[in-house]
């Protein structure tokens, strides 16, 4: 198993800022001159990807694609699998820090508990396609937000501008049991959790960002 470099995991539903919180934290370890690649599963981010990586996500997010649960751990699986290889792994060996918004924890969430598939099944399969490190990175950090209106506005705004992929546009229920899934991971796998709004306010992205790097500092 690769020992070297930093492997850090933003987790959460969509709407909880991952992608802004990685970009923030790309920034802070550049000031501390370390080097980074950052990741946006499946098959996106900084690092060099490859063409089949690219179509993989293509596929992915294709909302007019029709497929079973099943299918999605396969697609998913295959996504990782060329990440791992080509971007997640080779980053490590150089002891670089990898940033990674979202990471296997999303398909218990999405395909776990949103469409039914045993968590076991997709733990065994995507430790089949990737690595002891992968599986277990050095901190995941799961970003929750508990207003659902909140969490409508903001995929609104950004519908506006972009398609919503497959999962974005899926219905309340299958999002409230996402939600519920990140819960009851973030319990029983032990993970750290950072809550999007306060009880008087929306927090900001550098307040959110404070409270990550006290956990993984």
């Amino acid at each position: 198993m690769i020992t070297r470099g930093r492997y850090i995991v933003i987790e959460g539903n969509d709407g909880t800022g991952k992608s802004t919180q990685v970009r923030l934290l790309q920034t802070y370890f550049h000031e501390q001159g370390r080097s980074v690649v950052t990741i946006e599963e499946p098959g996106g981010g900084s690092a060099p990807t490859t063409p089949a990586a690219r179509y993989l996500r293509a596929v992915i997010k294709n909302g007019r694609l029709q497929r079973d649960p099943e299918i999605n751990l396969a697609l998913f699986s295959a996504a990782r699998r060329e990440l791992w290889q080509h971007s997640i792994a080779p980053a490590l060996e150089r002891d670089a820090v990898v940033l990674a918004a979202r990471n296997y924890l999303s398909t218990l969430a999405y395909q776990g508990y949103g469409e039914g598939l045993d968590l076991d099944h997709i733990r065994k399969t995507t430790a089949l396609f990737t690595d002891a490190r992968y599986m277990a990175p050095d901190h995941i950090v799961v970003l929750t937000m508990n207003d659902d209106a909140e969490r409508k506005r903001r995929l609104a705004e950004r519908s506006s501008s972009v398609r919503l992929d497959a999962f974005e546009s899926r219905a309340d229920d299958f999002q409230y049991s996402v939600n519920n899934g990140y819960a009851a991971l973030a319990r029983d796998m032990v993970l750290p959790v950072v809550e999007c709004i306060a009880p008087d306010h929306r927090k900001t992205p550098a307040e959110i960002q404070a409270e990550i790097l006290r956990i993984i500092s």
